[in-house]
């Protein structure tokens, strides 16, 4: 999907080196009280440093795959993809509500054959001379583990089924809306802030 620096993943690295010697250290010589403490001393001593740095780490890395419209944001602890759609040239004063009934429903079958998934209404007002946004939005969370970028993809392959069903289910409830791809900054936007409802499963 993208690039992305190694240094957690070296990081982690070390954490698993130096839980191995200490079990090893029981294993092979467990008389020797002063080398278990001295080597899960050490070990502690890592796992605190390792968890002050990711609490306190810079701002998360964004990655946006244009080719499937999502996006990736890998923070400290956890990864999250997510993909949108749009309806575009929604008439003024148009009830969304009783169509967008046959949407969650779709989308809470989804969630049921594959949990964890979480669905967004959102509607965003941009400042300026730029109309406002409605649309959907599927987003997928986890753990960030040792293999971010593998998470990222694994995740990525489910949102883009997820995506896929939540535009069908949007064309089948809004036939007279174009139903379009969000663009970047729409998934940003709509993650980041505005007037969202959430069903999750």
């Amino acid at each position: 999907m993208m690039q992305l620096h190694a240094f957690h993943e070296l990081k982690l690295v070390g954490l698993t080196i130096l839980t191995v010697i200490f079990v090893l250290k029981i294993y092979l010589a467990p008389g020797d009280l002063v080398g278990i403490i001295t080597a899960g001393a050490g070990l502690a001593a890592y796992i605190a440093a390792l968890v002050i740095h990711l609490s306190s780490s810079s701002s998360p890395r964004v990655l946006w795959d244009a080719k499937h419209g999502a996006v990736a944001i890998i923070r400290s602890w956890t990864v999250e993809v997510a993909s949108a759609k749009i309806l575009s040239s929604v008439p003024i004063g148009i009830d969304l509500s009783h169509s967008g009934r046959k949407v969650l429903q779709s989308m809470y079958t989804r969630f049921l054959d594959k949990p964890g998934g979480t669905l967004v209404f959102f509607i965003t007002r941009p400042i300026g001379d730029q109309s406002t946004r409605v649309g959907y939005l599927v987003r997928r969370r986890g753990l960030r583990l040792w293999n971010s970028l593998g998470q990222v993809d694994n995740l990525a392959k489910i949102i883009s089924a997820d995506s896929m069903i939540l535009e069908r289910s949007m064309r089948a409830a809004y036939p007279h809306l174009p139903v379009v791809n969000a663009s970047f900054a729409d998934i940003i936007t709509s993650t980041a802030g505005g007037l969202e409802t959430h069903v999750a499963v």
